[in-house]
């Protein structure tokens, strides 16, 4: 889940320097068309990756939650068979007593 968060603030910094890279720019100089196209399709790009990214991250969580379910789920049902150990135990001792 980490390194999926870790990609995700990637993704977020790269994005973030090609928009600060292209807001420095010089006014002056002529831009083509073509140059303006490259930018907004990087930036669309990064976009993408930010989705997917965000996707992952929220799938590993989503499997991460379920995981600590199962565990909940089985820890419940060893407590609950201790306890009918337990109680097997006792009443196979206090039986034994009574021979």
């Amino acid at each position: 889940m980490r390194r999926g968060a870790a990609g995700l603030v990637l993704a977020g910094a790269l994005l973030a320097a090609s928009l600060v890279q292209a807001q420095q720019a010089s006014p002056a100089a002529p831009v083509s068309g073509a140059a303006v196209h490259k930018q907004a399709a990087a930036v669309d790009r990064q976009r993408a990756e930010v989705q997917r990214l965000q996707h992952d991250v929220a799938a590993q969580e989503a499997g991460s939650h379920a995981a600590a379910d199962r565990l909940r789920q089985q820890d419940a049902k060893i407590t609950e068979l201790r306890q009918q150990l337990q109680a097997a135990q006792q009443a196979g001792s206090t039986a034994g007593d009574g021979h």
